[in-house]
């Protein structure tokens, strides 16, 4: 017994433990390293206006600072400002309308359809190079001075090519440094460490989370208290989901910050909530599983007002089962009844399965699966209780 009490202790243990790498790993797995589903969660950022706006800013300015409209004037009229001193005052005149269609040919560029084959071309670019770099082998972009980047070759194409078509033909000879091509997405000074641990978890990061919930339903299972301690364990996943949201809040705050002042700054918070969607969505699902498990508990518990609780809900529910009408349904209330333990672990298997399975969590299907969950139970319990009652009702008849 000691034993058993020890176990139930060290799977609790694992359980807290690996609960949160699990969430964690599994939105790497599904996010990151898949590439068609990166794509599928980057991919609605090409079409929201802050990151349009930010991207187009960031791009105009990189073409801008080559293009440089006062030489370009300055060039065109040659010798003509100092014979004609008036024509230096519609110099800013025109170096504000060469600045104006730079911004509006990119600005119409990022808002194009053609704006998310390219957008999906450079993040698909990104996430092969994260996980080249990751998994020590080349990649389309690569690894720069411990800085892993997006490369915009592709959109600069376009924008020269929208400038050319609007007339500006001397647009078609501009060079964009390759330095001002990429925009830093990640810096990796400790890629070294960042491989090793790739390396080492990721054949499990897929089943870490099923392996914690496994270690939850063990240590339950061997526990000498198992009310109790399936309420320690919702209390413990309210805290892990507790953690995970505020982790997640000071994160974004961080990566505001980090990007104020530049381009991107405006676009942060909608790139960091649509990245990290499914871990938000994790945290929230994760409080309220946490409460669900320890309602469960405390409603098994043997504390007087539960007692009561449940006394009067067995009254109803043996009243219901009265009542029903005889057919297939009541026919099988005595199957029910023998198999009554494995139909509820059951019903709990499946209540997981749709709420973790799947490419998202989600807080409205999470309360979907809890009603469905709830409804079998108590069929489950009904027709236990019809199946106890048969008997009664045989005797009276023969009586009669």
């Amino acid at each position: 017994m000691r034993m058993r009490m020890i176990a139930s202790i060290v799977a609790f243990a694992l359980a807290v433990v690996l609960l949160p790498v699990g969430i964690i790993g599994y939105w790497a797995q599904r996010t990151v390293t898949d590439s068609e589903r990166y794509i599928e969660t980057v991919g609605p950022l090409s079409s929201d206006p802050a990151v349009q706006d930010a991207l187009a800013v960031y791009l105009a300015d990189r073409i801008e600072a080559q293009i440089n409209p006062d030489q370009i004037l300055d060039d065109i009229f040659g010798d003509l400002v100092e014979q004609r001193p008036q024509l230096a005052l519609i110099k800013p005149i025109l170096t504000g309308a060469i600045d104006s269609l730079i911004n509006e040919v990119t600005l119409r560029i990022v808002q194009s359809e053609q704006f998310q084959g390219l957008w999906d071309i450079a993040n698909r670019a990104a996430q092969q190079s994260l996980m080249a770099i990751l998994e020590g082998r080349a990649g389309p972009v690569g690894l720069e001075d411990d800085e892993i980047v997006l490369d915009t070759t592709k959109l600069f194409e376009a924008i020269q090519q929208g400038l050319v078509d609007r007339g500006f033909s001397f647009a078609a000879n501009i060079k964009i440094p390759e330095t001002d091509q990429k925009i830093v997405l990640l810096q990796a000074p400790q890629l070294a460490q960042i491989r090793t641990i790739y390396a080492i978890t990721s054949p499990v990061l897929t089943y870490l989370l099923f392996a914690a919930i496994g270690l939850f339903v063990l240590s339950v299972a061997l526990a000498r208290r198992r009310p109790r301690t399936t309420a320690l364990a919702g209390g413990a996943v309210v805290l892990i989901g507790l953690a995970l949201v505020i982790g997640l809040h000071i994160g974004r705050s961080t990566f505001d910050n980090t990007l104020i002042g530049t381009p991107f700054g405006p676009a942060s918070t909608v790139f960091y909530d649509q990245l990290f969607a499914f871990l938000i969505n994790a945290g929230a699902v994760t409080l309220l599983l946490g409460v669900i498990i320890a309602v469960s508990g405390w409603w098994q518990s043997r504390s007087a007002l539960v007692r009561e609780l449940r006394g009067a809900h067995d009254t109803l529910n043996s009243r219901i089962a009265s009542a029903l009408p005889d057919g297939p349904v009541v026919a099988a209330a005595p199957w029910v009844l023998r198999q009554r333990r494995w139909l509820h672990i059951a019903i709990a298997t499946v209540f997981i399965l749709i709420v973790v399975v799947g490419n998202d969590l989600s807080v409205a299907r999470t309360l979907l699966a809890a009603l469905i969950a709830l409804i079998a139970l108590e069929l489950v319990s009904i027709l236990s209780m019809r199946a106890t009652q048969e008997p009664i009702k045989e005797v009276v008849i023969l009586t009669e």
